[in-house]
């Protein structure tokens, strides 16, 4: 079963690859569950990890296969449940006698330890006068039918695996595990373990899970107001597109033949860029579609079975249950982007002049809102540029502009360089420069040096530090990486603090013998973006380093940059045979791919960043002469030219926009560009 349709259930008890009812139920972590052959066939030709066909998250296969993944109990009930009331209300209630196996007789009552009807002779012949059978509970079938009997309390209990007929009765809080009273004294002896008796563990589990569901569905009610946010921005959208058309073809009625022609090749860049405007809502709406299907999913099993699951089925899910409820808790729906659903047209006062233009567009009037943070978290830092957004348009702002080489230092003296990788500007404006042949070096903007920050702290023997990339928290933090498989953390004196790992999408921590760490930056969140260049990922962070997500790239992450859109720009920064710079979704699905400008002999894209308007700008890491320079693309993968040559073997790119200024590092020296 090569693809399937995502198909999202209301059913919990619906397969959602074959759409019947589940048989042999496994559950994947995210709560989401299959048949066991469906899920197999779904599986069939992966080796590591399997992808959920509803949410598209993966997740390691376990080392016994698709059939190691959790049975969950909880359908399995649901099913026998739900048998159970079909044939309450059937006319005749004939089914086969769970004891005898009669059929010609109607079920006069239901033994909750044999778990089925059993007809009037057994009642009184078997269950009453047999010895072995007079422990077993029956209650009338006339009991059940009128709902005199709730359903949910003859279930038949869940008995031990290892020892055949003892209850699950017990939970043990050390091993998180159900277990029988022979396990007490087994393998859970009271004098090691935790143990409580069920009724009391699944008291306690019912309120940490309430409280859970509570956080998540705030969270699921801002998902769903940004969804229908997303909805009508793509309403505006339509509707804007047709009444600038209108404007458009009224103002082309009033000229001449040349008037209408460029009226036609405006119209077409109008619906371009509105296309490309579609295409980034569509990629905000996909994403929201699938957090509330997280979202709904988790939520709908813990309602079942906290309310009318039973105790076992509480318990065998639990930890599972707990683990997705919390991180779905801490997610963040994200900002839509309400300047996409707005267009306008503005006639040209020059229409007649041989520079003919009918008018211009500009895309998103509005400014948006600062997205709500997660529930019971605090909103993220953000990064110590103030990038305000520019009074051009997107129809008629130059995003190449006219640049200046104001200032350069670095190359003289101690303070010379000797490979720089990446730039950050502190709050007090000093630059702190990452030197991949040296420490990392402090100077403020006249080119004056300061101080070296001593970037071995934290490194076991041997390692070399290898400074690549750093970037400036707002309160102060530095964050530097280095090749190694640590981020170091230094205060704003310069002071090492502590160092943290990355997190591969399997959630595995980074190996120190096979990670290296590279691209870095602070996402709009305020949130660090980690790229690792060995196993090919960017793990995110907050900013005391606890792990937050990862997702799987297909280049190498040497340079990373984001948009407004929280888009990713990723480039490989000559790490590899084949350079090349991407443009990804939040997810790490492929947008744009920019290519090479024409007429560049030679094309290295080191270090990138995006201006507020999500321009972005890319270090060609050559000489002049093979093409070397600072080059622009618009975030739809357009080539719109070169903003300087006047650098040799650029690496590392910031910009301050407030200043208009763009900081280049070259190998040697750092250059300081004025915006005219």
């Amino acid at each position: 079963m090569a693809e399937a349709k995502r198909v999202v259930t209301k059913d919990l008890t619906e397969c959602g690859i074959c759409l019947l009812t589940i048989q042999e139920p496994k559950a994947l972590p995210c709560l989401h569950s299959y048949c066991l052959k469906c899920l197999s066939q779904w599986a069939q030709g992966k080796k590591d990890t399997v992808r959920c066909p509803i949410c598209s998250q993966d997740f390691p296969i376990p080392p016994e296969g698709i059939k190691g993944f959790i049975t969950n109990f909880v359908i399995n009930t649901l099913k026998d449940r739900r048998e159970l009331v079909e044939r309450l209300h059937a006319n005749d209630a004939r089914a086969p006698c769970s004891c005898c196996g009669a059929t010609d007789s109607k079920a006069e009552a239901y033994c909750t330890d044999c778990g089925g009807f059993i007809c009037e002779d057994c009642v009184h012949a078997i269950h009453t006068k047999a010895l072995v059978f007079q422990d077993h509970k029956t209650i009338p079938y006339i009991d059940l039918q009128s709902g005199k009997v709730d359903i949910k309390s003859v279930m038949k209990q869940q008995c031990c695996k290892e020892h055949k007929g003892q209850i699950l009765q017990f939970y043990c809080k050390t091993c998180g595990v159900l277990i029988c009273h022979a396990c007490t004294v087994i393998d859970h002896p009271a004098s090691s373990h935790n143990l409580v008796n069920l009724k009391s563990a699944t008291k306690e589990q019912r309120s940490e899970v309430n409280q859970l569901m509570k956080d998540c569905s705030k969270v699921s009610d801002m998902v769903d107001a940004s969804l229908k946010r997303a909805e009508q921005v793509q309403h505006n959208l339509e509707k804007s597109l047709e009444k600038t058309k209108a404007e458009l073809h009224h103002s082309a009625d009033a000229a001449c033949y040349k008037i209408r022609q460029k009226e036609k090749k405006q119209e077409a860049e109008l619906s371009q860029a509105a296309a490309v405007s579609k295409k980034q809502i569509e990629a905000q709406k996909e994403s929201l579609q699938m957090q509330q299907t997280r979202l709904q999913t988790a939520l709908q099993m813990a309602t079942e079975v906290t309310q009318t699951g039973s105790d076992h089925d509480l318990a065998l899910v639990f930890s599972s249950l707990k683990d997705n409820l919390s991180q779905l808790r801490d997610m963040n729906p994200g900002r839509v982007d309400e300047n996409l659903g707005e267009i306008k047209f503005t006639t040209s006062p020059s229409m007649l002049s041989p520079t003919l233009s009918l008018g211009s567009m500009s895309i998103g009037s509005r400014k948006s809102k600062a997205p709500e943070s997660p529930v019971g978290k605090e909103k993220g830092t953000s990064s110590i540029h103030s990038y305000s957004k520019s009074s051009l348009s997107k129809g008629s702002r130059d995003g190449v502009g006219t640049w200046k080489l104001s200032k350069q230092f670095g190359d003289k003296g101690h303070q010379k360089l000797r490979y720089g990788r990446g730039v950050a500007v502190t709050s007090v404006g000093d630059l702190i420069i990452a030197d991949f042949g040296a420490q990392a070096r402090v100077f403020n903007q006249s080119g004056d040096f300061k101080d070296s920050l001593d970037t071995k702290q934290g490194l076991k023997f041997r390692q070399i530090s290898q400074t690549w990339n750093v970037v400036v928290s707002q309160d102060g933090r530095i964050f530097i990486t280095h090749l190694v498989s640590h981020v170091n953390v230094y205060d704003q004196n310069g002071t090492y603090k502590y160092r943290f790992p990355t997190k591969s999408p399997s959630n595995v921590s980074s190996d120190a013998h096979n990670t290296k760490l590279c691209g870095l930056l602070l996402d709009n969140q305020g949130c660090l973006l980690v790229g690792e260049v060995n196993q090919m990922y960017i793990s995110k962070h907050r900013l005391d380093g606890s792990h937050v997500s990862s997702i799987k790239v297909t280049i190498q992450p040497g340079y990373i940059a984001v948009t407004s859109t929280d888009k990713l720009i990723v480039s490989n920064g000559g790490l590899a045979l084949s350079p090349i710079v991407q443009v990804l979704d939040s997810t790490g699905n492929i947008l744009h791919t920019l290519n090479r400008p024409s007429g560049v002999l030679s094309w290295i894209p080191y270090g990138i960043c995006c201006t507020a308007d999500d321009d972005i700008y890319i270090a060609n890491r050559q000489t002049a002469s093979n093409g070397g320079g600072i080059y622009c693309y618009s975030i739809s993968g357009q080539y719109m030219g070169c903003i300087t040559k006047e650098v040799d073997h650029p690496a590392g790119l910031a910009l301050i926009e407030t200043e208009n200024k763009m900081l280049v590092i070259e190998r040697e020296r750092v250059k300081i560009f004025s915006r005219q």
